[in-house]
């Protein structure tokens, strides 16, 4: 079988390959596909070769499959934390601030344990590896409290610790265990997804969870709610530092309604 020129293809291939050039007119014979004259081989071969014999020119290109998405691993809580008028009291029963710390915890064995003076003085060394982080800020009598903070992953437990002039018992220690990651585009992306009242053993992006202080109590909800706090109307926003240990700043902000 021939081309369009007469020319023979498997002798054109066998010129090529004999390093035939393809600008001699005579370079191929017709029919007997034998070579006439030897010569350079032309950039224009290389590519007809290429073509003949069906192979890249160059080196071939290999490109990995796509990845698959991956789900998102962030978690923004929201931690709500109200204030009665009469917190942390002195001898005379007068209400003040009281220095609160949240503990990102792996577990909360060690702060369940853990002695109120050794809290105060000496945390790090007491939790040990199953602290991730820390951070510390004060609350005021009447104030409501809105925390953001990202969860480390690795952290399962979200310890409160209200350090009040006098404590009792256990009473200034609270504990909330977090969510899991979300693990959805939906869970993790969506406005509001996976937060509010949602079951918390399903992954969420965006939780929410309330502390209430009273007296000389620090509770997660299990005494307390937002309807017994109808004064805690000073609202404080604090966006907690990724950093770990140190205080957050505070702005203040009037609650929508709130008289001033």
């Amino acid at each position: 079988m021939t081309g369009p020129a007469g020319e023979n293809p498997a002798g054109l291939v066998r010129l090529l390959a004999a390093g035939g050039d393809l600008r001699e007119p005579s370079a191929v014979m017709n029919g007997a596909g034998r070579v006439a004259r030897r010569g350079v081989l032309s950039l224009a071969g290389v590519g007809i070769v290429a073509v003949v014999l069906g192979v890249s020119a160059g080196p071939i290109a290999c490109f990995p499959p796509p990845l698959a998405p991956n789900p998102c691993n962030v978690q923004i809580v929201t931690l709500r934390i109200y204030a009665d008028e009469m917190i942390n009291p002195n001898e005379n029963e007068q209400t003040r601030p009281v220095a609160i710390r949240l503990y990102q915890l792996t577990t909360d064995t060690k702060l369940l344990n853990a002695r109120y003076d050794d809290l105060l003085l000496k945390d790090k060394e007491i939790l040990g590896d199953q602290l991730l982080k820390v951070d510390e800020f004060d609350i005021f009598p009447n104030d409501l409290s809105e925390v953001k903070f990202e969860r480390i992953p690795e952290a399962t437990i979200l310890a409160g610790v209200a350090f009040f002039h006098t404590p009792v018992g256990q009473a200034y220690k609270t504990f909330y265990e977090f969510p899991p990651m979300p693990d959805t585009p939906e869970a993790c992306g969506a406005p509001g997804g996976g937060g509010g009242k949602a079951d918390e053993k399903v992954p969420q992006g965006f939780p929410e969870t309330a502390f209430f202080v009273r007296g000389r109590k620090l509770d997660n909800g299990a005494e307390f709610d937002p309807s017994m706090f109808p004064n805690a109307t000073k609202f404080t926003r604090l966006n907690l530092p990724k950093a770990s240990a140190e205080r957050a700043s505070q702005q203040k902000y009037s609650a929508p309604g709130a008289a001033k």
